[in-house]
């Protein structure tokens, strides 16, 4: 006696469901951090003009002389906040183009605020001169280059 079709398919949909979900959290493991939309926004860069709209702010560590998470990024125009938590020795973060170089006290949290600028493509983020992640400067529509 086998299960009535109904039920079958039932059973078939509800796999289908979780499969796809599973892959789908699958996918996002690698996407970069935009970061959550923060007010007031943080001071200009001394080449900004004006003051950007949009102001996003994420989180990282720093583990084994890298960021975790490592990629970040966002929209040409806005503004932006990386907010480092220190791994017990100082360090010194940059960001090729946007941030020359900023000190990551050793203990705490330390605030790297700046506006993105410049053209859509993919910048190094170094601490103490080392490859630690990416930045995606995207277009200001959002998308990557």
């Amino acid at each position: 006696m086998g299960l009535p079709q109904i039920v079958r398919g039932q059973w078939i949909a509800r796999g289908l469901t979780i499969a796809a979900i599973g892959f789908g959290l699958a996918a996002c493991g690698d996407q970069i951090d935009t970061g959550t939309q923060v007010t007031p926004p943080p001071p200009l860069s001394p080449e900004a003009g004006e003051a950007p709209d949009q102001t996003n702010r994420a989180t990282a560590t720093i583990a084994n002389g890298e960021l975790d998470p490592s990629a970040f990024g966002g929209p040409v125009g806005t503004a932006f906040e990386l907010a480092v938590t220190g791994d017990g020795a100082e360090h010194e973060l940059a960001i090729e183009e946007l941030v020359d170089g900023e000190t990551i006290a050793a203990e705490g949290t330390t605030t790297v605020a700046f506006t993105i600028e410049g053209e859509p493509g993919t910048l190094e983020i170094t601490l103490d001169g080392n490859q630690a992640g990416t930045f995606e400067r995207q277009s200001a529509s959002g998308a990557g280059d």
